[in-house]
């Protein structure tokens, strides 16, 4: 097996991951409760390190045997497009389904928890459910080369991981239903993100969704659905 442990590829991982850290135990000293539906009893801070560490090794495992990257080359105002109009649709049919199948009143968490509890959740996620999965599957099937059946048989599984998992969560038949489409879909374009612009892009595009769906309507549907 290859790894490449470079600074210009693992240094901005490394912050955002020192980040994710520090941001989870600011919130544990103030209330380790809001991890407990990701977490159980464990202690969070240990989980986020431990979760990290993981990253380094995935991380350095794919830069060493594929294109995927941190940060990949150029195209940043591709990214930043892409990010500007599609998060906001992904976010805006995940607001519809809520004024329509209604998700329960503690969905989201609840400011000002939520800007500390969001972006190192978004890091665990994006560490645990797509850059671990993508380096085993890349590393049995190889680099994908475009929109190519190795893309698909990469994209498809990880992007179920997280559908499956907020399916099986889900607290009525509606949501269960929703959320497993709706999460194919954004983890397939996660994925993509990933392949196309780098780790660091694909992370913006769940902080802006979870901006726009876990912060933004997290506030506003409690005062207007409950």
């Amino acid at each position: 097996m290859t790894w490449t442990f470079g600074w210009t590829g693992m240094g901005p991982f490394l912050a955002i991951s020192l980040g994710a850290v520090a941001l989870t135990a600011w919130q544990v000293h103030v209330d380790r409760s809001v991890f407990e539906t990701f977490f159980g009893a464990m202690n969070p801070v240990v989980v986020m390190t431990v979760a990290v560490l993981v990253g380094v090794i995935s991380i350095a495992s794919l830069q060493g045997i594929s294109d995927f990257a941190i940060v990949g080359p150029g195209a940043w105002r591709a990214a930043v497009s892409i990010i500007a109009w599609v998060a906001p649709l992904l976010a805006a049919v995940a607001i519809g389904a809520d004024l329509v199948v209604r998700y329960p009143e503690d969905t989201n968490v609840a400011m000002p928890d939520a800007l500390r509890f969001y972006p190192a959740i978004a890091v665990f996620v994006e560490v645990m459910l797509h850059a671990v999965p993508v380096a085993v599957l890349v590393g049995m099937l190889g680099m994908p080369t475009g929109f190519d059946a190795t893309f698909w048989r990469i994209a498809i599984p990880v992007a179920l991981i997280e559908a499956v998992l907020q399916a099986v969560y889900a607290t009525s038949i509606g949501t269960a239903v929703f959320s497993a489409v709706h999460l194919m879909v954004f983890g397939v374009v996660q994925v993509w993100m990933f392949w196309r612009f780098g780790f660091i892009w694909m992370l913006g595009f769940r902080l802006a969704y979870y901006f726009l769906w876990h912060v933004l309507w997290g506030v506003a549907r409690l005062e207007l659905l409950f």
